[in-house]
């Protein structure tokens, strides 16, 4: 009867042992966790070599730029509608006006060498063929995902885009816009990046629409730019107002923040290459060596 009360009261205490052993490691773990999760939203300084502004020829208020990889040059769009071609080193291309619409951001479909830029206030997509900088085809989005308005008439409207290239995508990929929004209040215009499919090949129509299949709300205001990095398949969002550089996914999450350098930055461009350029509204446009660990 001794023996199996001594033994009752060392089970009970091994018990209480491995109960509180339990309790610590799941504390523990929950604290660094947290603690993950505090540092992986605190954005670190983006790592780069400053090269500098390549601007060779003024350019007014550029709102985007995008890297093309068969002319080995990068396009810039400006509020005032017109789109410039430049060398990796600034040297000015050609230039020429696309109608006086409000151009907040241009992308390239890598298959077809075709460029397409955002038209701000029409939410619009026109398709831009790069040797004559003309305008091809132009594709309304819906403004509305799920019954949500997410684009709202009269609000302020895309103000970046990139094309995603996808070989098994029976249009070659989709599209990627950024809302721009100065609010993060439930009852205000969406900071929200969407993720666009467009009729690039089921269709010729000149006029036809996009339609929101995805759509991520951000922790972040004033989306100013949008671009993709192939070498990780992750998209890359930047922020004026909050001097952001952000990555995400293509499942809608955020992976790391960074500080972005400059001033005004209204679009970005990877050239694959091992650079990075940023398109200021001053008319700056900043070329950095990347140095993001990969």
């Amino acid at each position: 009867m001794v023996n199996l009360m001594s033994y009752r009261k060392v089970l009970f205490v091994f018990l209480i042992i491995g109960f509180s052993v339990i309790l610590v490691y799941s504390l523990v773990r929950m604290e660094q966790s947290e603690t993950q999760q505090t540092v992986g939203s605190r954005p670190i300084d983006l790592p780069y070599n400053w090269i500098g502004d390549i601007t060779k020829k003024h350019i007014a208020e550029p709102s985007g730029i995008t890297y093309h990889p068969t002319r080995k040059s990068l396009f810039i769009a400006d509020d005032s509608g017109l789109v410039y071609e430049i060398n990796p080193d600034g040297i000015h291309i050609q230039t020429n006006g696309v109608n006086e619409l409000d151009l907040e951001g241009i992308t390239v479909d890598p298959t077809t060498g075709l460029l397409y830029a955002a038209v701000e206030d029409d939410e619009a997509i026109i398709e831009i063929e790069p040797e004559t900088l003309t305008i091809q085809r132009e594709f309304r989005i819906i403004r509305e995902f799920k019954g949500e308005p997410l684009l709202k008439k009269g609000g302020m409207g895309i103000e970046a885009i990139v094309f995603v290239p996808d070989t098994s995508h029976p249009e070659g990929g989709t599209f990627w816009i950024g809302n721009q929004s100065f609010s993060l209040k439930e009852k205000d215009e969406p900071s929200v990046v969407c993720e666009v499919v467009v009729p690039l090949r089921s269709s010729t129509a000149q006029k036809a629409q996009g339609t929101i299949i995805n759509a991520y709300k951000m922790n972040f205001i004033d989306i100013s730019g949008l671009a993709y990095d192939t070498r990780d398949g992750i998209l890359i969002i930047i922020s004026d107002t909050t001097n952001l550089f952000v990555e995400m996914n293509r499942q809608g999450t955020i992976l790391r923040k960074y500080l972005l350098p400059g001033d005004e930055q209204e679009g970005v461009a990877l050239d694959g290459l091992g650079y990075m350029y940023v398109a200021q509204e001053n008319g700056e446009i900043i070329k950095l060596g990347d140095r993001r660990l990969r």
